[in-house]
């Protein structure tokens, strides 16, 4: 017989990645910076109103909702963008450009002395002429853009058919990873539970990763590495919740209260799983 909070805590994931993907699908891009803000404000208010109401049934799911409804929405853009990434990547393939790292390092006294870093910077390149460097913001850069741009071949190249397997082979990922971690913790004896103060540190690490490559390095690297370890981290987060749902179970606790704290975490899991394994075949693609 399947266990009453068992139940309700995947009924409930269910019915938010449905919504999420429902709404993903609808918006591919932010027509304003205001609906950026918007979005992700929705977000945080639901999921903070969820938190409060957790227990007050019908009004928890509803919050619940409509918080997946805001994610989808906000899932779009993201999915979309990597999708013209993806698409790009291959054109400056074709077109000969390429990039690589190149180090500057900080050789004068004063840098020495006050401990300046190496800077590392993404640089391009022409296959025909391997030793021209030029960055993104160089104007030979943008006319190479601009011509792939303008090439029949980009006009017409109907990518999205290729772009939905990828993004189908990182929905099965994330799914072999669920079912993957449920049956660890389900079928074997250990808690999963003192992870939680090395999950909570690593995912800080993870943000300020994130938040210091967007502002200061824009590092493709960094970012490929950030989700490596992003992927790492939320199947370890998986675990987790999927320990605690053992944990609530084996307590008798029934509640929808209890339900929709767990789901939620393990839709955030599934979500930010997705998202990492999915940059990581946009890049490897």
């Amino acid at each position: 017989m399947i266990n009453i909070l068992f139940a309700k805590t995947f009924i409930i994931v269910g019915f938010m990645l449905i919504i999420t993907t429902f709404f993903s699908r609808i918006n591919k891009a932010y027509e304003t910076k205001s609906e950026f803000v918007i979005t992700i404000g929705g977000s945080f208010l639901f999921l903070f109103a969820i938190i409060a109401y957790k227990n007050m049934y019908p009004l928890n799911l509803i919050f619940v909702g409509i918080f997946s409804g805001f994610i989808g929405w906000s899932i779009g853009p993201t999915v979309s963008s990597l999708g013209e990434y993806f698409k790009m990547r291959k054109y400056k393939k074709e077109a000969g450009l390429f990039s690589k790292t190149v180090v500057t390092k900080k050789t004068t006294p004063m840098e020495r002395l006050f401990g300046a870093k190496d800077e590392k910077k993404t640089m391009y390149y022409e296959k025909s002429n391997p030793t021209e460097l030029f960055d993104i913001e160089s104007k030979k850069y943008l006319i190479i853009i601009e011509k792939i741009k303008a090439s029949n071949n980009f006009k017409k190249d109907n990518y999205h058919q290729e772009w939905q397997n990828v993004v189908f082979q990182a929905m099965t990922a994330t799914t072999i990873a669920v079912i993957s971690t449920a049956s660890l913790v389900f079928f074997i004896s250990f808690d999963f539970g003192i992870m939680q103060g090395f999950l909570l540190i690593s995912l800080l690490i993870l943000i300020i990763m994130g938040f210091l490559n967007n502002i200061i390095f824009k590092s493709r690297l960094y970012s490929i590495i950030r989700a490596y370890l992003g992927v790492i981290l939320f199947t370890g987060y998986l675990l987790y919740d999927f320990n605690q749902l053992e944990k609530k179970m084996n307590m008798g606790d029934n509640s929808w209260g209890t339900a929709i704290d767990i789901a939620v975490n393990l839709y955030l899991d599934i979500i930010n799983l997705f998202l990492d394994i999915l940059y990581i075949m946009a890049e490897s693609s």
